[in-house]
């Protein structure tokens, strides 16, 4: 009966020991294939690594490109915008330079038109003041030595009808008419000749003072305005110059502008074919 017991026994240790035997074999083979999705997952890892770097340098080049065609069609327009400017630039010298050729003229032609009525007044002064102011003072002389004559010979006609009647034995009435002839005869020889003592004063003392004076103020005025003239015309080329300088230095300026811009274009578009 012992023998028996201890035999059973046995028999399910055996069984016992075989049956967990197989349990951790079969668990053995049930974790096997768990290993291979980690490897599976780091082998996918280390795929999709370099996927999205390829993808964010296709992005950063895009990217690029688009700054550079949004660069160069700026400086397209600028160049653009530049050559227009050039040209008005341009335009703006011709401009200048036909304002300074016009300019010069219009001041020779009032130049000289101002030296040419320096010259007639300076004429004119020359003639009052050497023939024309001492003829009329001559003259007025004469005439005053006319009226002297004249008063003096209407007296000496007067004494003579006065001694003739008192030798002859005319009517009174007669007498007295041709004696009363005399003296108005007399009379207005006297006035003519405080006239013209008064006219030889007057042309003497102020009128050829006078006139005298207004030529050489209308020469001294012409004299101004030649030196005006003159001064005009200096300021006027000099300010025409100086537009002149500064439109030219302009197109110098553009055309600076225009060549750097060129030669930055050239160089992105070399640098974009390598």
């Amino acid at each position: 009966m012992h023998t028996r017991t201890l035999c059973v026994v046995e028999l399910l240790a055996t069984v016992v020991f075989t049956a967990v035997f197989a349990g951790c074999a079969t668990s053995g083979q049930r974790a096997g294939p768990a290993v291979s999705p980690d490897v599976s997952a780091v082998e996918k890892g280390s795929i999709e690594k370099p996927t999205e770097q390829t993808e964010g340098a296709e992005k950063e080049a895009a990217e690029k490109k688009e700054k550079q065609e949004e660069e160069e069609a700026k400086d397209t327009r600028q160049h653009a915008k530049l050559q227009r400017d050039l040209a008005i630039a341009k335009q703006s010298v011709v401009k200048a330079r036909m304002a300074q050729a016009h300019a010069k003229i219009q001041y020779a032609v009032a130049w000289t038109k101002a030296e040419k009525e320096l010259h007639l007044e300076t004429e004119r002064l020359q003639i009052f003041t050497e023939r024309s102011a001492p003829n009329r003072i001559e003259e007025s002389r004469l005439e005053l030595r006319r009226a002297e004559d004249r008063v003096k010979e209407a007296k000496e006609e007067l004494k003579q009808l006065e001694m003739m009647y008192a030798e002859e034995e005319f009517a009174d009435q007669t007498k007295e008419i041709v004696l009363e002839r005399g003296r108005r005869r007399l009379e207005r020889t006297q006035r003519g000749l405080e006239i013209r003592r008064e006219g030889f004063a007057t042309l003497t003392e102020k009128t050829i003072p006078l006139e005298t004076a207004e030529h050489t103020l209308r020469f001294e005025q012409k004299t101004r305005e030649v030196d005006k003239a003159r001064r005009e015309a200096e300021a006027s080329q000099l300010d025409k110059q100086i537009e002149l300088m500064s439109a030219e230095a302009e197109v110098a300026r553009l055309e600076a502008e225009i060549d750097a811009l060129e030669q930055k274009m050239e160089k992105r578009r070399k640098e974009r074919e390598k």
